[in-house]
């Protein structure tokens, strides 16, 4: 069994080859098909999953029944594992393929075994828990406290510095970004477009090239 995405996951990377084992003990390989469902919100959760390829979006349902992405899940990230902790052990949200994908599902109680057994593995997984929460909080207030400009413009650079470089492929469809970010995507496609005329970037099809990351770097500090 190959178990090189596992280490090159941080959530795993306090693990020895013994407990790497362990943990992956009763692995599932799981391929996805582009929009096809890993699982959806309300489900019974029995596992938590690492994205072995492709690119998985984690949506929720308002109240009024529209669908909000939560966060884009990529190659060599984990999610859905701090419903192990939850007293109700169903999944808060919908797993779904934005592209063909391939995830790695491990059992929660063998893991959480492994975190009993090992109080250095659990504040480990404590600290990436953390980091995560911290992530999504500021992400919030960029939605809130930003308009929709700022919004876009600040998910760029960060993809640029994310992949060092300022030719992109949009990991996802412009709908999808679009709920990511908050905004319609009308919203995302006149944005997009007001960008190129300005020769801050060219788009074809998914292929982005950024032009002037400098240039894009300013409207963060002019909005």
């Amino acid at each position: 069994m190959n178990l090189d995405t596992l280490r090159n996951c941080p959530l795993f990377s306090a693990l020895d080859d013994a407990q790497l084992a362990e943990a992956a003990a009763d692995m599932r390989r799981v391929p996805l098909a582009a929009g096809n469902a890993l699982f959806r919100q309300g489900d019974e959760a029995q596992r938590f999953y690492v994205v072995d390829s492709g690119v998985i979006k984690l949506t929720r349902l308002s109240g009024d029944g529209e669908e909000k992405v939560i966060e884009m899940i990529r190659p060599g990230e984990s999610f859905a594992e701090a419903v192990m902790f939850m007293d109700a052990k169903r999944y808060p949200v919908t797993a779904q393929a934005v592209e063909d994908s391939v995830v790695l599902g491990l059992t929660n109680r063998r893991f959480f075994g492994l975190l009993r057994d090992d109080n250095r593995l659990a504040l480990r997984m404590l600290g990436q828990l953390s980091m995560r929460v911290h992530g999504l909080v500021q992400e919030i207030e960029k939605l809130s406290l930003h308009n929709a400009t700022y919004r876009l413009v600040n998910y760029l650079v960060g993809e640029c510095e994310r992949s060092n470089s300022t030719r992109l492929t949009l990991a996802a469809p412009k709908q999808v970004i679009a709920s990511r970010l908050g905004i319609t995507p009308e919203t995302f496609s006149r944005l997009i477009q007001r960008l190129r005329s300005e020769g801050v970037l060219e788009l074809r099809g998914a292929e982005l090239t950024v032009n002037n990351l400098g240039a894009l770097r300013d409207y963060l500090l002019k909005e």
